[in-house]
């Protein structure tokens, strides 16, 4: 008895173990994702809204969904995040504030994604561009 216990306890941490090893994270995405600029509310007591800016190496829609799909969220909060090609933030003299990016960094943003506090995930290519 005491062995069939045994098995199926080693079994059991086996799967977990495989599970937390062969799992997506952010690191195994591919692009290169660089966090460039973080902002977040200092409200403990209520919403909390978390701005990012990422740079990524080419334009993987795909990838960008994931990565943004797996950074934090709260309830009843939002997480916004803006994605550039790699250098194209330095090179316009970007800033990340609790409203966004500056109008210099705009024209660079290939990605906007805002997460809200139930996980809903709204993903707009090229959002500052406009349709003229």
């Amino acid at each position: 008895m005491r062995k069939i216990i045994f098995t199926v306890a080693v079994i059991i941490i086996a799967i977990i173990l495989y599970s937390l090893f062969t799992s997506e994270n952010i690191n195994s995405l591919e692009g290169d994702f660089r966090e460039l600029a973080f902002e977040r509310n200092e409200n403990n007591t209520g919403p909390i809204k978390r701005v990012y800016a990422f740079s990524i190496e080419d334009t993987l829609w795909s990838e960008m969904k994931k990565h943004a799909d797996l950074l934090p969220h709260t309830k009843y909060g939002s997480t916004e995040v803006y994605y550039f090609m790699k250098d194209d933030f330095e090179n316009s003299r970007g800033k990340l504030s609790m409203n966004g990016i500056n109008q210099e960094a705009q024209s660079y943003c290939i990605a906007y994604v805002i997460k809200d506090g139930q996980s809903r995930i709204q993903f707009k290519k090229y959002p500052f561009k406009s349709n003229q």
